[in-house]
C-alpha cells in the first residue's frame, strides 16, 4: 500500500527529497526501492519512525483524529551498506532530512524525538515483536487485547510464536556486534513486553482486528510476513508465524468478500467428489 501511495507522487520526488515513513511492520524500504525507485541513483532519502499516539482513522483517507498523547521516536535511515554506528558517525545527512527532523522535534504536539538508526532498529524490532502476537491473535480470534492474556491456548500460541521472533531477531546480520541483544530479544523479555502492553490496551481493538472487521488490507505481510522472510534469508524455519500470517491473509479474504458480496469461485470446474 506504501509502495502504491509513493508511486502516485514518484515524479515529484528526487534525490535531494526525504520521506518519513511512519507505520507498523518492516520491510516498506525494500518493497519500496524495488517497485518504485529501482535505480538508486534516483531514489530519496528515508527516514523511519515509530509512534505512540493514539490515532483513529476517520471516512477521509487524509484526515486522522488524535485520540491519545503519546511519542514520536524518527531516525534517518542508514544505507544497507552502513552498519556500525562508526559509520552512522561519518555520514552526514541530507539538507531536507536534517530540515525535516528539526521541524518535527520542534513541534510540541508531536513529542518528537530524533535518535541515531541503530537505535531506532531497536525499537522498531521491539514493537515488531510486540505487534506480531497481539494484531494477529485479536484479528483471529476477533477479540479485545486483554482477552489474549488469560487463555491457556493463547499463551502456548505466544510462546511458539516468540521463540521463533527471538531466534530470527537475534540471527539478524545488521544486529552483530551489539551488546546484549540476546537478553533484550529472549522470549522471556519480549514475552513480558507483550504482557505489559496487553494490560495497558486491554479493552482496545487492536488496528489489524479493525482492518480484519472493515475488510481492508491488513499490515500482516510487514508484521509476521516479515520475520517468515527474514527467518528464510538466515535458514530458520517460522512456521508458526508462516501458519498465523496465513490464517489472518484467509479472515482478511473472506471479509473482503463478505464486505463487497463477492460470488464465490467454482475452483473445481462443477466437478463432482
Amino acid at each position: 500500500m506504501t509502495a502504491k501511495a509513493l508511486e502516485s507522487v514518484s515524479h515529484r520526488l528526487t534525490p535531494d527529497s526525504t520521506v518519513l515513513l511512519l507505520q507498523n511492520g518492516m520491510g516498506t524500504i525494500e518493497e519500496i526501492n524495488k517497485k518504485v525507485f529501482p535505480d538508486p541513483l534516483h531514489r530519496p532519502h528515508y527516514m523511519c519512525g515509530i509512534i505512540s499516539h493514539g490515532l483513529a482513522r476517520k471516512r477521509d483517507a487524509f484526515h486522522v483524529s488524535h485520540t491519545g498523547i503519546g511519542t514520536t521516536i524518527i531516525s534517518p535511515v542508514l544505507p544497507r551498506e552502513a552498519h556500525s554506528s562508526a559509520d552512522e558517525e561519518e555520514l552526514e545527512w541530507a539538507p531536507s532530512t536534517k530540515y525535516l527532523t528539526r521541524t518535527l522535534t520542534l513541534t510540541p504536539p508531536l513529542v518528537a524525538v530524533a535518535e541515531t538508526p541503530s537505535s531506532l532498529l531497536l525499537y522498531q524490532l521491539e514493537k515488531l515483536a510486540m505487534n506480531a502476537i497481539i494484531n494477529p491473535l485479536t484479528a483471529i480470534m476477533d477479540c479485545e487485547n486483554g482477552e489474549i492474556l488469560y487463555n491457556y491456548s493463547f499463551t502456548r500460541v505466544m510462546r511458539m510464536l516468540l521463540i521463533e521472533i527471538s531466534s530470527v531477531i537475534c540471527a539478524l546480520p545488521e544486529l552483530q556486534g551489539i551488546p546484549g541483544i540476546e537478553n533484550r530479544f529472549s522470549p522471556e523479555r519480549l514475552r513480558w513486553m507483550v504482557t505489559q502492553l496487553a494490560n495497558k490496551t486491554a479493552k482496545n481493538t487492536s488496528s489489524m482486528l479493525a482492518d480484519v472487521r472493515s475488510g481492508k488490507t491488513t499490515e500482516i505481510e510487514y508484521i509476521n510476513g516479515y520475520i517468515v522472510r527474514r527467518g528464510e534469508e538466515l535458514g530458520i524455519k517460522c512456521a508458526v508465524n508462516y501458519m498465523i500470517k496465513n490464517l489472518v491473509l484467509a479472515k482478511q479474504q473472506l471479509a473482503k468478500q463478505r464486505v463487497s458480496g463477492a460470488i464465490p469461485i467454482d475452483v473445481l470446474g462443477g466437478s463432482k467428489l
